[in-house]
């Protein structure tokens, strides 16, 4: 694979990260008694997550350096949110009772 078809693949595969996390992000607000916010600051160069219950912080993460990232590294800790983030999803729908 060329370098420009690369980098393109591992944009498309971000992006794709970028969604599932806005995704989430929307389903905590809409689906459950969880607060999600998700922040891209240009000025700081920041990419912020955080999910609270209340007012207990339940996941927090923030990646510094945004823009400068490498990519493969920017890929592996976007995978780590969405893991995160599903695994708190998960742990929501566990503990709703089942409909009959």
């Amino acid at each position: 694979m060329k370098s420009e078809s690369l980098n393109l693949f591992i944009m498309d595969a971000n992006l794709s990260l970028f969604n599932q996390i806005n995704s989430l992000s929307y389903w905590f607000l809409i689906e459950s008694n969880y607060k999600s916010m998700v922040v891209l600051d240009a000025e700081k160069d920041t990419y912020f997550v955080n999910v609270k219950k209340g007012k207990q912080p339940l996941y927090t993460h923030c990646i510094s350096h945004f823009s400068k990232k490498n990519k493969n590294f920017l890929k592996f800790e976007l995978i780590a949110i969405v893991n995160s983030l599903l695994h708190i999803k998960d742990t929501i729908m566990s503990r709703r009772p089942e409909s009959a």
